[in-house]
């Protein structure tokens, strides 16, 4: 059983979080349009700034990284909002905050 850090609730646009004990870690079946994942945090759970790579810095990497993905479901990385499709959404956050923590 792993113990750790992250917790959080919202209301309007759900979000849950947690981190008490964790006996496993997988992903849960999704229904309809909700899917839950059990276990270690995963890359979109933590709200991001840009920086996709973790790197500290919004950079041309970042950017790259969400060009690349463009269009693409399932890439945790490049869904910078976390709304399950990698589009412009992401790659304006990655715009706006260019070159923050550099």
């Amino acid at each position: 059983i792993d113990g750790g850090g992250i917790t959080f609730a919202s209301g309007g646009r759900y979000q849950v979080g947690g981190t008490v004990g964790q006996p496993d870690a997988h992903d849960l079946q999704p229904a309809g349009r909700y899917t839950q994942s059990g276990g270690f945090w995963f890359p979109c759970a933590i709200a991001s700034n840009g920086d996709a790579d973790a790197s500290g810095c919004v950079n041309d990497q970042d950017l790259l990284i969400v060009l690349l993905n463009f269009g693409q479901t399932g890439v945790l990385i490049a869904d910078i909002n976390c709304d399950g499709i990698v589009n412009d959404q992401d790659l304006l956050i990655v715009l706006l905050n260019f070159g923050q923590g550099c």
